[in-house]
């Protein structure tokens, strides 16, 4: 059963207007396999996403305890398109006080590629329980089957260290491994899965920084 919801905000990842390429497929499969609910918004300006997230925070969507943050990344730098990006210091002094006992999970190229002083300034100063998501740039196809997993878990899981145990699993810890995924709880403890894996690089785009104008995304 279900015991909690997701709330989505996705950074626009093409100039192609035509391009439909979304998480919210993902979100759809949970739900209808798993009955996890979710609310998905698009965003593509700061102004935008201080909206939602100001949204998000209201008491009537306190059952939304999984954010999740679709977007391009850099280190510390969550980038909504080509031309806006937000830092995760201006997210924690958005959310500052309001995130309690929510997982926050950054869905983004090398955002988690930060000191554990960063990461932990940013967890105080939301009062989330965790944020975890990618230390390196990843690819769209591995990144979004091992998302489908995880978001299960985070929405569904009781124990605190419910991630640790699914993802680090025989069946997932190597994807875990190669795609860089990374735990940081409000305890002070971090968590990566041990094993390593090589996954044959495939002509797809990659969740790391903005795209070029030529559409594609920049060499890590």
């Amino acid at each position: 059963m279900a015991t909690g919801g997701i709330f989505c905000v996705e950074g626009q990842w093409h100039r192609d207007l035509r391009d439909r390429s979304s998480v919210r497929s993902t979100l759809e499969l949970l739900e209808r396999h798993r009955g996890i609910r979710f609310i998905h918004k698009d965003v593509a300006a700061p102004d935008e996403l201080t909206y939602f997230l100001d949204r998000w925070m209201l008491r009537q969507y306190s059952e939304y305890n999984v954010g999740f943050f679709a977007m391009h990344g850099q280190p510390n730098r969550l980038c909504l398109t080509d031309w806006h990006s937000v830092e995760l210091a201006e997210i924690a002094d958005q959310l500052a006080g309001k995130c309690d006992g929510k997982r926050l999970y950054f869905g983004s190229c090398s955002v988690m590629q930060s000191s554990e002083a960063k990461l932990q300034s940013f967890l105080r100063a939301t009062g989330a329980a965790l944020m975890c998501g990618y230390s390196r740039s990843v690819g769209w196809v591995e990144s979004a089957a091992f998302e489908t997993v995880l978001l299960d878990v985070l929405a569904t899981g009781q124990r605190h260290n419910a991630t640790e145990l699914r993802i680090g699993s025989q069946q997932w810890a190597p994807l875990a491994a190669y795609l860089g995924f990374r735990v940081v709880y409000a305890s002070g403890r971090t968590w990566r899965p041990g094993a390593r894996m090589r996954i044959p690089q495939q002509a797809g785009p990659l969740r790391v920084g903005a795209p070029r104008a030529n559409g594609k995304p920049p060499n890590p």
